[in-house]
């Protein structure tokens, strides 16, 4: 077990090196939704070091580059086909992790200039929509 984990945490530090394309290239869905979301998690370090040297315009790919890595984390899920009640294991890993980049990001806010604090706003409220998806997935009423 603690092998599998260490192997786990390797391949996601190894693609969050390579970029998006590697997280793509991943075939089971499950670890690749955990390598997009760790992918995102690398996107905001960096992104914490260009707020303090850099303007908005200079941060916005990287901002829209960490939303591109959820999307995929959520889209690879969602691929899965499986009933996220039934099997709910990479469903709230994921919601959990999305919790923390929300979090990250509302810290991330602080440091914007705040004519550009808005804009921020925007992606703080469709991480926590992707939350909320998931938990409704989770835990929601059966269809």
């Amino acid at each position: 077990m603690k092998g599998l984990l260490i192997a786990l945490t390797l391949a996601c530090g190894l693609a969050a090196a390579q970029g998006l394309e590697a997280v793509k290239a991943e075939p089971n869905l499950e670890r690749r939704s955990d390598m997009a979301l760790a992918y995102a998690g690398d996107v905001l370090t960096r992104l914490r070091t260009d707020l303090e040297t850099k303007e908005w315009p200079a941060v916005a790919p990287e901002i829209e580059e960490f939303r591109a890595a959820i999307d995929l984390s959520f889209a690879a899920l969602k691929s899965t086909g499986k009933n996220a009640r039934r099997n709910p294991k990479y469903f709230k890993r994921a919601e959990l992790k999305l919790r923390e980049l929300g979090r990250r990001l509302r810290g991330l806010q602080v440091l914007l200039a705040v004519d550009d604090r808005p804009k921020m706003d925007e992606v703080i409220a469709y991480v926590d929509k992707l939350q909320d998806e998931l938990v409704e997935m989770t835990m929601g009423v059966r269809k």
